[in-house]
Formats: structure tokens, sequence, C-alpha cells
């Protein structure tokens, strides 16, 4: 006979257990039985209902109640605490109901009515660290709630607690906090105030988008012929733009040859906060060049469009890590935040998820759970392969064949000491992919195979990692899988809102298809994460707003790639099209010269075959030969 299957969903818990209940008990049993029950029937009952909960069990000194709402939950909790203060005016006489209360986000098993689950168990936990009259609440509920109803939580940080594997971040209210919160009617949360000049037919028709949005990504469409919306900067509800560059941590150390650590850690920050939908975080390629270099905060606001600096800075030690940031508001110069973190060195990846917490809390993001969970990357079982990787991940973006052989042994020791750690195989897929792109090999299919398997082995471990749906869509589209391509870079960059790998492949796949329109949103997103775009991606992005008839926004991309690699024939073959456009006939003249001496079989057709449509093609081959190639 086949066991039944086990039923799971996910659910907001509350669990309320009386303070003193023993004692209360031992003084007089049939008294404070009776005030138990008139507590349960006229205040915990009705406020639970009240907010569409469901009480799954009560025992003799608490209650356990389901709600399918975070947000209904935590007012449910806030109503019973408001209303126990009234009822109770005399507390300290030893006779009032108190209720210690807490609330988490989880996923529960339901047998028979009751439910089960490290989800309940989480919230009992945090019930046992609530103050008396009290409220305490997991990120993953604080996440839900903080933007929808008036409540000020206290951070109390993160906390590990009794047989529970992951530590838990926690948040509170006191009693006395409760009490000045303004009452909530049943079922009404605080409204959002509408952005200036938003109408109520506009608020509608962002709804309608936002339902769009939400059905496309549901139903595994392309992201990119729904979000026209990515290409304007995020701003936070003041209308001040969240953007934001954490620099390269320093170090006092003159040891070069460990400088990998500190490099590795700005990347996977870099990446973490990625992941915040609400966050445009500058690439670490655009943060880079700032090694070593001092600049103010208002001085790094304008060069690189941000509101705000995160600055570090590591200094080792032999059996610790120790570590300073702080964030920076660039418009004012003012120190938002700062902490010190003093590590064994293997709890470095659980410190770098403490930062991005902070960071995030700070600029008071609105990120949903899921995204809040999504910013934990796997860790490494061993810290000896984490270390491999950084130095590995060191040796590529040097882009010479010695350095890359180097890096591809480094990363096939971290895979032989942990074989389930996604980075490894990542960054070896990365390995081959600059091989076979570079000329590094005689077969270029069979490396970019060989990323495509290893790429697959990220994925496999650790789907939430947005780098290995990278190198994926980029060996996929080198070896002509446009469509798949799509989907793995639409992927990745759903997972990490500031992805710049991603959207530069995704801004040369939508070059290559034809899709203009979504080409030009990646690549206007790209400039935005990545102020100063590398010459390839202003290639791609000017022939994009070339093709889309806009030939002076095309000069203002291609001209700064020109100032960076002015041999470049791919870039002056564009600049002379785009000459040609507007009528420039000298300086088109001059571009289509330097294309002839660096390239002097420049050939007009083959330039044009990276374009799939054929119209696109006919007209770039006309406006290069109006310009003399």
């Amino acid at each position: 006979m086949s066991a039944r299957p086990v039923q799971r969903r996910l659910a907001a818990i509350l669990v309320a257990d009386v303070v003193n209940y023993s004692r209360m008990m031992g003084r007089d049993e049939v008294s404070t039985l009776r005030r138990l029950q008139g507590v349960l029937r006229e205040v915990i009952n009705p406020c639970i209902a009240a907010r569409s909960g469901r009480v799954v069990k009560t025992t003799g000194d608490g209650v356990l109640a389901e709600f399918a709402s975070a947000v209904e939950a935590v007012a449910a909790a806030v109503d019973i605490q408001r209303l126990l203060g009234k009822r109770d005016v005399e507390p300290a006489s030893g006779s009032a109901v108190v209720l210690r209360i807490g609330i988490n986000l989880g996923d529960i098993i339901i047998e028979g009515g009751d439910v089960f689950g490290d989800g309940v168990n989480i919230a009992a936990r945090l019930e046992a660290m609530c103050q008396p009259g009290g409220l305490c609440i997991s990120a993953a509920i604080r996440d839900q709630v903080h933007d929808k109803l008036p409540l000020d939580f206290a951070d109390l940080g993160e906390h590990s607690l009794k047989n529970i594997a992951r530590p838990v971040w926690i948040f509170a209210l006191t009693q006395e906090g409760i009490a000045t919160i303004p009452a909530l009617p049943p079922g009404v949360r605080r409204a959002r105030p509408p952005k200036p000049g938003t109408t109520q037919r506009g608020r509608v028709g962002m709804l309608v988008l936002a339902m769009s949005v939400a059905a496309a990504a549901i139903a595994g469409g392309v992201v990119w012929q729904v979000r026209p919306w990515q290409s304007q900067p995020r701003t936070t509800p003041t209308g001040r733009r969240l953007a934001i560059a954490v620099l390269p941590f320093r170090t006092p150390d003159s040891d070069a040859a460990n400088g990998y650590l500190e490099d590795g850690l700005t990347v996977d920050i870099i990446s973490a906060l990625g992941r915040f939908h609400d966050l445009t975080v500058i690439s670490p390629a655009s943060v880079m060049p700032y090694k070593g270099k001092p600049a103010t905060p208002s001085e790094l606001g304008r060069d690189l469009k941000v509101g705000y600096v995160v600055e570090g800075s590591v200094r080792r030690f032999p059996d610790q890590v120790r570590i300073s940031i702080g964030l920076t508001d660039t418009t004012t110069g003012r120190l938002l935040w700062s902490e010190n973190y003093n590590e064994a060195p293997q709890n470095i990846t659980v410190l770098q998820d403490q930062i991005t917490r902070r960071i995030a809390g700070t600029l008071e993001l609105r990120v949903s759970s899921v995204e809040l969970a999504n910013v934990r990357t796997k860790p490494p079982n061993d810290l000896e392969a984490y270390q491999l990787v950084l130095r590995a991940r060191d040796l590529i973006q040097r882009e010479t064949r010695t350095a890359n052989v180097q890096a591809r042994a480094l990363l096939q020791q971290a895979i032989a000491r942990d074989p389930g750690y996604a980075p490894a195989y990542t960054y070896l897929a990365e390995s081959y992919l600059y091989a076979g792109n570079l000329g590094w090999t005689p077969d270029v299919g069979e490396v970019f195979a060989r990323a495509v398997t290893l790429a697959r082995k990220a994925i496999e471990l650790d789907d939430l990692d947005a780098g290995g749906h990278d190198m994926l869509g980029v060996a996929l589209n080198f070896l002509g899988d446009n469509d798949r391509a799509l989907a793995e870079l639409n992927r990745a960059i759903t997972l990490n809102a500031s992805d710049a790998v991603g959207y530069s492949a995704l801004l040369l796949v939508l070059v290559s298809r034809g899709d203009l329109t979504a080409a030009l949103a990646a690549g206007e997103t790209l400039s935005q994460i990545q102020p100063r775009l590398p010459v390839v991606d202003g290639f791609h992005l000017g022939l994009a707003y070339l093709l889309s008839n806009r030939p002076k926004d095309a000069l203002w991309v291609l001209e700064p790639a020109h100032e960076r690699n002015r041999s470049n024939p791919f870039v002056n073959a564009v600049m002379a099209a785009t000459y040609a456009e507007l009528g420039r006939k000298t300086e088109a003249a001059e571009r289509s010269a330097s294309v002839l001496q660096t390239s002097p079989g420049f050939s007009a057709a083959s330039f044009g075959s990276l374009l799939h449509d054929p119209a696109q093609r006919a007209h770039l081959m006309t406006l290069l030969t109006q310009a003399g190639l």
C-alpha cells in the first residue's frame, strides 16, 4: 500500500505563548483557566479570524495559527497585543494575561489539520526570544510587511536557534512600541502614497503592466518583450535613484599575491546586491579602476552616476579576517552605516550575506522574501576550494593564454576538493569560452561544447546562481542556438538584475536577432550598471541605435568606444556607416580609411552577416558602401 503524498504549502505561522503560565496556574488554577478562556474567546480568536487566519490548535498556555498573508499575520499579532494591553491595565499584579508572539514565513507540512516543519519550529523559537507583550518576526516576514504596515521593527541581527540548521535574522516590536501604533481596521493595510502627478488611471495602467510582466514570467515568455521599463533608473519612494557602487576592498598588506581575496569579496558582494531588483549595482569592471585611487563621495557619485558608495578594507591575521565596511550617501557625503567584522576565514561566505543584508536594509529596499532568500549563494564545503576559485577568477580576467591555462588548473583542483561547488564549474566554463573566443584552441566548437557541459553542471548544483546561466547563454549563442541562449540569459538577469555579463551577452543576441527595441533596452540598462561601457558593448549598442534610425544616439555611444580603442575595425566601420547616414562624408571617409588600414580585406557583406534580418543587413551594407567600404 503506497504512502499518501505529503501536503505542503507556504504559510505565515503565528505562535503565541502566555508569560509566567506555570506561576499563574500554581497560584490559582481555576481563575487562570477562566481568564485564558476569556482571552482566547474575546481577543485571540476574533483577531485571527478578522485577518483571515486559522487557529490550528491551542494548548494550555499557547496558540498556533496560520495565515496565507504575512501582512495579515503581523496585523493580527499587533491587534492581539494592543487589545490585551488595554484589557489588563495592571500586569504587575501577576494576574494579567501577557503573551509573547513569534511569526515566521516558511514551508509547512499539513497532516490531519495540524502543521509541522521548520516553518513552525522557527516561529516557536522566535516566540521564546520575544519580550513580554511584544512580537518577534523572521526576516522573511519583515521583508513582506515593512512597506505595507506602519511598524518600526528593531533589528536584532542574526541568531542561531536551537535545532534550526541555519541562522535566522530577527526583528522585534516591544509592548511600548505596539501601544503607539494606530489601530488598523480588519483587512486594511497602509496604502503607499501615489507618485507626484500619477493619476488613478495611471496607477491602473501600472498595475496592468505589472500583471503582464508577472504573467509572462510565469509562462516562461521572453522577458525583454515586456520589460522596456528596466531601462529607466530605479528610484526610491522619494524619487532618488537607487544606484550603488561597491568599491574594491582595500588592504594594508603590500602582498599583491593575496589581492584575490579582496577582489573576490568585492565581486561577490556586487553579485549578491545585484539580485535585488530595486537596486542598480555598478559592475565590477567599472569599479576596479578605482582600486587604490582616492576619490571623494561626490566625485564617485558624479563619475559613476550613483547615489551610494560602499567602501571597505580587509586585514588578514593568522586566525581571523577583519573586515571594515561603510555605506556613504554621495550627495551629502554622510556616512549612513558602518560596521567592523572579525571572523574566522571559513566564515567569509556567511559574512558576505550579512553585509549584503545590512546594505539593503539601510537603503530600505522593497525586496520580496524570495529575492532575499536568493541573496544567499550556496557556500563551499571546503574553504580551500573557495580560495582556489578566487585566484582562478583573477587569472581569467587577465585575458592571456598563460593565465587562462593556470586558471583552469586551479579550477580543476577546486572541483576535486569540492565537487558540489557551482562557481568552480561556472568559471571553468568561462575559461573555455575565453579560449575559444580568443583563438587559443584549434577546435573552437569543442571548447564551446565543453563550456556548455560545465555551465549546465553549475546550474544543476545551484540554479539560483546567475553566473551559470550567463555562461550557458554565451556558449549556446556561440554555437548558434540563439533561442535557448536568450532563455538562459533572461533567466540570469531575472536572478541578478545588475548582471553586467548577462546584459552584455543579451545585447549581442538581441542585435543579431534583429529585435532592436529589446536590444536598446538591454544596452541602456547595461550602461546604467557599467557607465564606462567596454568597447565591444559600445559597438553592439551603437549598431542597434544605427539600425533603429537613431544615428546621433549611435555616435554618442560609439565615440567613447573609439577613444578607448582607435584602431578597432568594428567600431570604425559602424562609425563610418553612421557618419554616412548623417551626411558627414569627410568623417565617414576617415573612419573607412582606418578600417581598411587595419583590415585590408574588409567585406561589407561579411560584416553584416552578424544580422539575421535581411532588411537590416541590406540597410547596413548600403550605409557602409556610401561610406567607402
